[in-house]
């Protein structure tokens, strides 16, 4: 579950058997400096293309260097210049001129002789299966670049077959070392991960000189298993002594885009990294390089050795023309005095400025099955989500082919995408704008706000007609941007509202948004974008072939993939599995395949297809469509002509009164909102509900 976490600094008592020459502090909510907000997935697994890969875990039981590895940036170890440096599989970098022999696995003290001098060392981890790895990425803008080298997915004993995401982190210009705790995982029914690992953690100058983080070699992690840096905790070794005043500007909160002529909050957090508490200080901004505004912060109390300041700017930034806005803050004057560090009081952000802001529809895609007993809550908790969030959202689920043999809605295209997301090992599985990757159970309105409140530069539309078994789709797509260049795919889905055919084991008797065929298929058509405020569009079209046929299931044998013999889903390309023509929606999303990020989507049901009236589902029932609705609806009924129809908001309160059937009403005056239909016929009341976006 993602949390939302307050940064908490302690200072840490450290021993040691020389003078020291760093000095640390215990920080938590988050990654250093923000600059690091990729997901922490394995290479295969959802990792960005970026990240490069420096050990492939085997079954050794015997450690191995990786190959030298230059250095990106100046940087120092305990005042000493590095150029290059190899990491170890048993959780080890090293700065020798000369590899010394690779420490086994396992924990011990980093006085110890097997641990080479010169190392910075989270000794108890390991690349011993093939699953496991070891990855560096670099991190922001010189002068102020962050080296990340990730020991990804690897395996700790203590977590039973579990596994570890821990970072070690150099930083240019401060020379500061950070150790990150990012995800836990065990297995094998152990519900809980904290404090099970044994880890040596810390830096080993020489023979003489070490500095074990608090706990080693039994260092615990208390991160979760949430694959964002949200519950993410870090330990930094800052070089030097500790001053008596230092402020260190933590992050910046600011949005990625701002429109035209509207004010943006300037707002951020820091830390008093000083040895006395913080009573006043200022803090600065300017915009391109233009006119400093300055607040002044006095009277406040802001604990020595860590404690932290949330700051909301009293100046407001108003941009008077769309482009690219650089923001660049500072904090200066600790307790009236020059602060001795720094580089450590500044950050930067780039806002894009546009003329309007166009509200993003956020995509859900859910792998799920019918014999998953997880995913019945999963589904549920997704859909109290999306109902206090409505017109905000798409949803696209892929029914898919286990546990057992699966649900006999699956076919390839369902594991083409997941293979396109890097192999879906279990089910349900959630990805939220091509992002978000986790369990739907643990899905909250605060996640989907994340999302959704990120404007999209791009207005997409889409409409479906639906005659017989054939589908005709438009999707219109306009920029408000000059869009950046990029592997863009448009991908369309064929999606059916509910089913009820595909029931299996787990105690779900309806199925939402079941995915029936992508257009043209689950790859999508290459996108290029036309100039800013300039409409594109795209037809498409597809007829269902065959009848419908319902197979027993995914895959004959649970214990083979399901392809070839094995595979027992329809022929897609002469049958279907389409309960109802008349239920059928489309869902379409633009998506940069290098990144996985999905910039829009729309989705919408059919318009009024000639002929479809026959697939009302029976006479004592009525359908109501389009559902979600905009300007006008129609209430489909083929029954007694005393039938009385009307519109309640759902404090019971009617806005609707003696509606009109088979005919298009309009519904203009109404807001956005979920409302429901009542039909009562001789003394019989049949209720629907219907969302109105606009």
């Amino acid at each position: 579950m993602k949390k939302q976490l307050l940064l908490v600094v302690s200072m840490m008592i450290l021993a040691f058997t020389s003078t020291a020459q760093y000095y640390q502090i215990n920080a938590s909510g988050g990654n250093p400096k923000g600059l690091n907000k990729d997901n922490e997935f394995p290479p295969g697994g959802g990792l960005a293309s970026d990240w490069v890969t420096l050990i492939t875990g085997t079954t050794s039981t015997t450690s191995s260097w990786s190959a030298d590895q230059a250095m990106p940036f100046n940087f120092s170890l305990d005042g000493t210049p590095v150029s290059t440096y190899r990491v170890s599989s048993s959780g080890v970098i090293n700065f020798s001129a000369t590899a010394p022999a690779s420490p086994a696995y396992g924990t011990v003290e980093l006085s110890a002789s097997s641990v080479p001098n010169s190392s910075l060392c989270v000794l108890g981890l390991g690349t011993t299966t093939t699953t496991d790895y070891v990855v560096k990425k670099v991190f922001g803008n010189a002068p102020n670049r962050q080296l990340w080298i990730q020991f990804n997915s690897c395996t700790e004993p203590n977590l039973i077959n579990g596994w570890v995401y821990f970072s070690i982190v150099l930083e240019e210009t401060t020379n500061n070392i950070y150790f990150v705790d990012q995800r836990t995982q065990c297995l094998n029914g152990q519900t809980a991960c904290t404090n099970k690992t044994k880890l040596s953690v810390g830096v080993k100058i020489d023979g003489s000189t070490s500095y074990s983080v608090e706990g080693s070699p039994n260092f615990a992690c208390t991160s979760l298993n949430d694959p964002t840096p949200a519950d993410n905790s870090y330990i930094m070794f800052l070089p030097g002594v500790q001053p008596a005043n230092d402020i260190n500007l933590i992050s910046l909160d600011v949005p990625k885009y701002g429109e035209k002529n509207s004010d943006i909050t300037i707002k951020g957090k820091l830390s008093n990294y000083g040895s006395t508490n913080l009573t006043s200080f200022k803090i600065n901004y300017s915009v391109n390089n233009g006119d400093v505004k300055t607040m002044n912060i006095i009277g406040v109390d802001i604990t020595k050795n860590g404690g932290t300041f949330d700051f909301t700017h009293n100046f407001p930034f108003t941009p008077t023309s769309a482009g690219l806005a650089n923001l660049r803050v500072w904090v200066t004057d600790p307790n009236g005095t020059t602060d001795p560090i720094p580089s450590n009081n500044e950050l930067s952000s780039t806002i894009t400025i546009l003329d309007k802001l166009v509200p993003r529809r956020t995509l859900h895609e859910v792998f799920t099955s019918s014999t998953c007993p997880p995913c019945k809550p999963g589904n549920e908790q997704l859909t109290a989500v999306l109902n206090e969030r409505v017109g905000k959202w798409a949803v696209l689920k892929y029914q898919y082919y286990f546990p057992g043999t699966g649900d006999p809605y699956f076919t390839q295209e369902a594991l083409n995408r997941g293979t396109y997301y890097g192999g879906v090992n279990s089910v349900p599985a959630l990805f939220v704008d091509g992002g978000w990757n986790d369990n739907p159970n643990g899905y909250e309105e605060a996640i989907f706000d994340q999302f959704q409140s990120m404007p999209s530069l791009v207005q997409m539309t889409t409409s479906l007609n639906v005659t017989g078994n054939k589908a005709d789709v438009t999707v219109n797509v306009t920029p408000v941007a000059e869009m950046p260049t990029g592997n863009y795919k448009l991908r369309v889905a064929l999606v059916e509202r509910e089913t009820s055919k595909n029931v299996k084991t787990n105690g779900e008797t309806e199925f939402h948004f079941v995915m029936k065929k992508m257009l043209p298929n689950e790859t999508g058509s290459s996108f290029t974008f036309p100039a800013k405020d300039v409409a594109k569009t795209t037809n498409l079209s597809y007829s269902f072939p065959g009848t419908f046929r319902l197979p027993a299931s995914a895959t004959k044998s649970a214990s083979v993939a399901p392809t070839g013999t094995n595979y027992n889903g329809i022929d897609i390309a002469t049958e279907n599995t389409v309960e109802e023509f008349y239920d059928l929606a489309v869902v379409a999303f633009i998506q940069n395949d290098d990144t996985k990020e999905i910039l829009q989507s729309s989705w919408t049901v059919q318009d009024w297809a000639i002929g479809m009236k026959e697939n009302v589902k029976n006479a004592s029932d009525f359908n109501v469509y389009p559902n979600p609705a905009t300007n006008d609806l129609v209430i489909e009924w083929n029954g007694s002509k005393d039938a009385k129809f009307r519109m309640l908001d759902l404090n019971g309160k009617e806005v609707m009164s003696e509606m009109s059937i088979n005919s298009s009403i309009n519904i203009e005056n109404l807001n956005t909102g979920i409302y429901v239909i009542e039909m009562v016929e001789a003394g019989k009341t049949i209720t629907k509900k219907v969302s109105i976006i606009r």
